[in-house]
């Protein structure tokens, strides 16, 4: 798949301020993410997409990121480090493993 690439929130754009695009590997761990920083119910189109919230302990934030992710196949997250709105998760996707700290802006 293709997906628009973002950057920071917002889409992101090349020198010429064309659209930059992802796909592959990058469009799978980009998908991830956002089903881990969007709040539940905040994405008007689907309001099943992202994270009820964020647990008060590393077992429960990874409960709640491993919900979020049944929209991604073969994507899993292991919190690696929990400090306030900030999650470093090694997001591992088809064998393939990054390290991502997430923000999740939605009531804790």
């Amino acid at each position: 798949m293709v997906d628009v690439k973002l950057s920071g929130g917002d889409v992101a754009l090349d020198s010429s301020g064309n659209t930059v695009y992802v796909s592959g590997s990058d469009e799978r761990f980009q998908r991830a993410l956002l089903c881990l920083t969007v709040p539940r119910g905040s994405f008007v189109y689907d309001r099943a997409l992202g994270t009820r919230s964020l647990g008060l302990d590393k077992k429960r934030t990874e409960l709640l990121f491993e919900e979020a992710l049944t929209r991604c196949p073969g994507a899993r997250a292991c919190v690696t480090d929990r400090s306030g709105d900030a999650v470093t998760v090694q997001l591992t996707i088809d064998g393939e493993s990054r390290t991502e700290e997430v923000r999740w802006y939605g009531n804790l």
